[in-house]
């Protein structure tokens, strides 16, 4: 079975390191029409960023109608993993323009 991309999402990390935290911004394009979702500058640290991008997902209905609740941590899955994650750390203004912020 071939994977069909559908989305690409771009995740930015900042370490702050005088609290130790991390935080996290998304964002996300649709690959057949070049929509943007934004998740804006959040804590959360591991894979925290794959939980913010699919609940921007879930709320723009952009999932089907069965991930858009608790089960949004499914669609990969179920989907054949239809989405490209790029994540990096960078500092806390590429993090925040990530997000949307300017």
């Amino acid at each position: 079975m071939s994977t069909s991309i559908k989305y690409v999402c771009n995740a930015i990390k900042w370490f702050d390191k005088i609290n130790g935290n991390t935080y996290h911004s998304v964002k996300i394009t649709r690959v057949k029409d070049k929509k943007v979702l934004y998740g804006v500058l959040q804590y959360g640290y591991g894979d925290q960023y794959k939980y913010t991008a699919l609940d921007a997902m879930a709320n723009a209905k952009w999932l089907p109608v069965k991930y858009r609740k608790e089960n949004s941590y499914l669609y990969e899955r179920e989907n054949d993993y239809p989405i490209i994650w790029n994540v990096s750390y960078g500092l806390k203004r590429d993090a925040a323009r990530n997000g949307g912020e300017s």
